[in-house]
């Protein structure tokens, strides 16, 4: 099946494509027929290498920087500007620090951070952080209550999603998942599984007490994905969170829009 064929390792260092053959029969080398090939390429106009243009792929991986153990990043509300944060090696819940590119700026890159509630920040590209990359990425739709997953340019899966109620409307914009965490281990109206991402509700449900950072989740009230019911978050079956937890990896770009 496909996504088994693209079972995320999570992270890919520079994504290298390789060139296999797809037939095992032999080829026969015919000596004539290559020479003058050759010729001909030899004796091609010149302006039609003029003309050439190289390939450009529209679905290029997506830059990611993780912070290398024991280091420590500085975040900067412009290029070269004030220090408004830092960022260790380990997200508030323990998992690896990686950051989706959103933007660059030469050795500067932006970032959406979940320690300023999910506002824009720049880091300088230095020896503190590893680059990476990655081919997945989430798409929200909150009029559909739909939340794509795409691989490589392609769908791999659009699962149904609960949404935000009237008074606590999900955010929209560009964001990343930052962790991928047990639900149970936070309550059991997260269902299974959270992917967490890297901004807060700025409009919480009047008296809210838990958490303010935005995920996609599971639910212990199946029944209501589809719906607008919750406090911002996104709620996914089960059987979808699961699926996301073992291929979509921390530093996955998101971006919901209305």
């Amino acid at each position: 099946m496909h996504h088994r064929r693209i079972a995320a390792a999570g992270f890919q260092a520079f994504d290298s494509r390789s060139i296999r053959t797809h037939t095992g029969r032999r080829v026969r080398h015919r000596g004539p027929v290559i020479g003058a090939l050759l010729l001909a390429a030899l004796l091609w106009p010149a302006c039609g290498a003029a003309t050439a243009r190289p390939a450009i792929d529209p679905d290029a991986p997506t830059l990611l920087l993780r912070v290398r153990l024991h280091e420590r990043v500085r975040l900067h509300r412009r290029p070269g500007g004030r220090v408004v944060a830092f960022l260790g090696d380990r997200t508030e819940f323990g998992s690896r620090t990686t950051l989706t590119v959103l933007d660059r700026r030469g050795s500067w890159a932006q970032v959406s951070a979940a320690v300023l509630g999910g506002r824009r920040a720049w880091l300088r590209i230095d020896g503190h952080v590893a680059r990476r990359a990655t081919r997945w990425e989430l798409r929200g739709d909150i009029s559909a209550r739909s939340l794509t997953v795409i691989h490589d340019g392609r769908v791999v899966h659009t699962y149904r999603v609960a949404v935000g109620a009237a008074m606590s409307p999900t955010p929209t914009g560009r964001f990343q998942v930052t962790d991928k965490l047990r639900g149970r281990r936070y309550g059991a109206s997260y269902g299974c599984c959270i992917l967490a991402l890297s901004t807060d509700q700025p409009h919480p449900p009047p008296g809210w007490t838990g958490m303010a950072r935005m995920a996609v989740h599971g639910t212990n009230a199946e029944r209501t994905v589809g719906g607008a019911v919750s406090a911002g978050c996104l709620h996914a079956h089960a059987a979808a969170m699961r699926w996301m937890m073992r291929h979509v990896p921390s530093g996955a770009p998101v971006t919901i829009t209305a």
